[in-house]
């Protein structure tokens, strides 16, 4: 049943929804998403009731408002290194060297957990070498700083650990006058196409209404995963696609919720926001059957690894024909299942890191089988002289730039440590979302650049960070007759396709 209906003291239920935990309705999990925030004085209608601590009122509408908050605490450790499930025995000697390196006592830390999903278990841990010690959040920012200047070649961030909850007074106003006090949270129980301010949501499901800052409430919606993944699929995919191809990234989104449990948002009742810092979420408009039946195909699929452990399934918009390591775009710890692999039929005997095979590689028209719609799986851009510099200067003033040389390539030949030499001085930049960044958010950073008088030319394939599943690759998989299961093979090796509900 819905977590709503376990507590009959809905302010009780406040502490309870600050956890990874979810409930379940017809054996699917239900998850809580950030829909939107509205401000103060907003009016939320066509509502059948909504409850107010231990009482169920009922109301068509209501206005809103947010008083005596106190915000919650929360705190950060810096995680210095991803440490992988092979290196977990060395963690202490690893550990030891990062008090050195940082003069910060430091320990391993876990960050995830294991669930419990009708007769499956799922394991999203991850683990890290973190300092022991918990700062405050400007003080965590001085740090991730300097950490990342000193450590460039290490993804140094911190993680957040929640202490203790928001608290705060919701002022009710109903549509008879009649006025309430509701302490932190409100559930509402809408009719299908409730409004709140301007917006208009068709899911009858259920809604909490909750502040994380005074003069605005937070609109959260609880509803299954499946349910959640009809919203997801339009805004990551085209819907022209292969129906195998959006089955293929059906799984991929619903491994990413399962991944992501319990360790983002920890200081709110929801478990995902609605944005890319999570998954896309499209709430308004009618969604296309065929999304929905993308999802029914595959309901409850999601890719593990050995057996229990959830997948990180990240995907590109086009990996120009060769994937990456992962710990070459994020500096992460290596995954087995994330590794770089050859998109198309047959793997060619080129090393893409070498610039001379890369060459080579752009030439051709290998991978993704260069359909007409990827306008990125080989590209030309051009910058003037000036423009670049000027580029370059955003970050640190070389001078006129002369040069520009790829320290470090890795298998798809993205480059992920690169010197700009100027006539002034140089300057090295370590990841290929940063040098994308620098470089006017290049498509991406596997290219070749050369000088042609004043115009600098770069020629390079894909768009994005070509970890994991290439949609434009998956296009042409599902076209070609492949399923689902032999596309996600293809992007995730050493992953099972597993039915945990």
């Amino acid at each position: 049943m819905l977590v709503s209906a376990l507590f009959a003291d809905i302010s009780k239920e406040f502490d309870f929804l600050h956890s990874a935990s979810f409930s379940f309705k017809n054996n699917i999990p239900y998850i809580r998403v950030h829909v939107k925030s509205y401000e103060n004085g907003t009016k939320i209608e066509n509502i059948r009731s909504f409850e107010c601590g231990n009482s169920e009122i009922n109301a068509k509408s209501l206005i809103f408002s947010v008083s005596n908050f106190t915000p919650a605490v929360v705190k950060y450790r810096i995680a210095f290194q991803e440490l992988a499930q092979n290196e977990l025995k060395s963690h202490a000697e690893k550990s030891k060297l990062w008090s050195i390196k940082t003069g910060m006592e430091t320990e391993i830390f876990v960050h995830g957990a294991i669930f419990s999903i009708n007769k499956s278990t799922i394991d999203n841990r991850e683990y890290f070498i973190v300092s022991k010690e918990l700062f405050e959040k400007s003080k965590a920012e001085e740090l991730l700083n300097k950490f990342r200047e000193l450590f460039p070649d290490y993804s140094i961030v911190s993680i957040p650990v929640h202490e203790s909850n928001a608290g705060s007074v919701i002022n009710v106003k109903t549509d008879d006058g009649k006025n309430y006090k509701c302490q932190n949270l409100i559930l509402i129980h809408p009719k299908p196409g409730f409004m709140t301010g301007e917006d208009s949501y068709s899911d009858g499901r259920n809604y909490f209404l909750t502040p994380t800052e005074k003069g605005r409430g937070e609109l959260v919606i609880e509803d299954s995963v499946e349910n959640i993944l009809h919203r997801i699929l339009p805004g990551e995919m085209f819907l022209s696609a292969p129906l195998e191809t959006l089955k293929a990234q059906a799984v991929a989104a619903r491994t990413d919720i399962f991944m992501q449990l319990g360790k983002r948002h920890v200081s709110e009742i929801w478990h995902i926001c609605s944005e890319v810092h999570c998954q896309k979420v499209i709430w308004d408009g009618k969604i296309d059957s065929k999304f929905v039946q993308a999802v029914k195909e595959t309901e409850g699929q999601v890719l593990l690894f050995n057996g229990t452990h959830v997948a990180r399934a990240p995907y590109c918009s086009s990996s120009g024909g060769r994937t990456e390591d992962i710990r070459n775009v994020w500096f992460t710890a290596e995954k087995p299942y994330l590794t770089g692999v050859w998109d198309g039929d047959e793997p060619l005997q080129l090393d893409l890191s070498k610039e001379a095979d890369l060459q080579k590689f752009l030439a051709s028209d290998y991978g993704e089988d260069n359909l007409k719609m990827n306008k990125r799986h080989r590209w030309k851009v051009e910058f003037p002289q000036e423009k670049i510099d000027e580029l370059l200067k955003s970050r640190k003033n070389i001078g006129k730039l002369k040069e520009i040389r790829s320290l470090q390539r890795g298998v798809s030949g993205r480059i992920y440590k690169a010197e700009f030499v100027g006539t002034l001085s140089s300057l090295v930049v370590y990841g290929e979302l940063n040098i994308r960044r620098l470089l006017d958010n290049l498509y991406s950073s596997a290219f070749l650049a050369h000088k042609d008088g004043d115009i600098w030319i770069f020629e390079g394939m894909g768009w994005g960070h070509g970890v994991g599943m290439s949609q434009m690759g998956a296009i042409s998989l599902g076209k070609k007759g492949r399923d689902f299961s032999f596309i996600l093979k293809r992007y995730y090796p050493k992953t099972d396709i597993i039915k945990i509900y």
